[in-house]
C-alpha cells in the first residue's frame, strides 16, 4: 500500500507543481479537471444511497462559472447569480418529480463545497504575491494531516469526533495544527528572501487557521463517506483513493487562505 502510495505521488506531483508555477490557463484547466473529476465522486456517493443528483447542470454551472472567472474581473459576484440560476433549473426536475428538494440540495452544495472552493486557488494565484501565497493552501493541509497522523499515533488518548472518524484524536489535531503553523512560518521566511515583504505573524495566524480549517475539511468529507456508505469517493489515485480523498482539506485551506490575504494583506 504505501509503495503505491508513492508511486501515484511521483506521477502527480510533478503536473500540479508545473501547474501551479506556470499558472495561466494550465492551472485553470488543471482546477477545471480535478473539479469535475471531484464533482463526479461527490455525486456518486449520493447515488450509492438512492438520491438523484443532477451531474448534467453540476457540470454544466462549472464550466459557466469557470467561463465567468475568465471573462469576467468581478468572478466571486457571479457565483451567487450562477446558484440561483441553478436553483431555477433543478427546480424543473421537482416539477417533472424526476427529483426531490432533497437531490437540489445536494446538487447545489457540489457547486459551493467543490466548484466554489476549488476555484479559491485560482483566485489566490491572481492575488497579492500569488505565485507564493498559492502554495500555502497545500503546504498547511498536507503537513497539518502528516503532523496530525504522527501525533495521534505516537500521543493520541482523547477522541476527537468519534461518531465521524473514531481514529481521530485531540492530539493528533493539536499536532496538526502545530505543524501547519510551523511550515506556514517556515514558508514565510523562504517567501521573504525572494522579495515578499509579509511580517511573519501573518504566516503563524494563516497557518493556525488552515490547520483549523483543513481539518474541519477531512471531517466534512468523512462524514459526508459515512453518510453514503463509501470507503473512499474513487480509486484514480491509486493508494490514495478519490480526488476529494486527498483535497478534501485544500478545499477548505484555499478558501481560508485566500480571504486572509484578501482582507488582511
Amino acid at each position: 500500500m504505501l509503495k503505491t502510495r508513492i508511486i501515484s505521488v511521483i506521477v502527480t506531483l510533478p503536473f500540479m507543481i508545473a501547474s501551479l508555477c506556470i499558472g495561466g490557463m494550465p492551472l485553470t484547466i488543471l482546477i477545471l479537471l480535478i473539479t469535475f473529476v471531484g464533482l463526479y465522486e461527490y455525486y456518486n456517493a449520493f447515488k450509492n444511497i438512492g438520491h438523484k443528483p443532477n451531474l448534467l447542470i453540476g457540470y454544466l454551472g462549472t464550466i459557466s462559472y469557470h467561463i465567468a472567472i475568465l471573462f469576467n474581473r468581478s468572478y466571486i459576484l457571479m457565483f451567487p447569480i450562477l446558484l440561483f440560476i441553478v436553483m431555477l433549473l433543478l427546480f424543473l426536475d421537482v416539477v417533472k418529480k424526476d427529483k426531490s428538494i432533497l437531490d437540489i440540495s445536494i446538487t447545489m452544495l457540489g457547486l459551493v463545497h467543490i466548484t466554489f472552493m476549488f476555484s479559491m486557488i485560482l483566485f489566490l494565484h491572481k492575488g497579492l504575491y500569488g505565485r507564493a501565497m498559492v502554495w500555502l493552501p497545500f503546504l498547511t493541509a498536507w503537513l497539518s494531516d502528516t503532523f496530525a497522523y504522527f501525533s495521534g499515533v505516537y500521543f493520541g488518548k482523547n477522541k476527537l469526533c468519534p461518531k465521524i472518524s473514531p481514529k481521530k484524536t485531540v492530539e493528533g489535531s493539536l499536532g496538526g495544527i502545530f505543524g501547519s503553523t510551523v511550515f506556514s512560518i517556515i514558508a514565510g521566511i523562504l517567501f521573504k528572501k525572494i522579495g515578499i515583504d509579509i511580517p511573519l505573524y501573518h504566516y503563524g495566524i494563516i497557518g493556525v487557521l488552515s490547520g483549523i480549517t483543513g481539518q474541519i475539511g477531512d471531517l466534512f468529507a468523512s462524514s459526508i463517506k459515512r453518510f453514503c456508505k463509501v470507503k473512499d469517493f474513487g480509486s484514480i489515485l491509486p493508494g490514495h483513493g478519490g480526488i476529494l480523498d486527498r483535497f478534501d482539506s485544500i478545499l477548505f485551506t484555499a478558501p481560508t487562505v485566500y480571504f486572509y490575504v484578501k482582507l488582511f494583506l
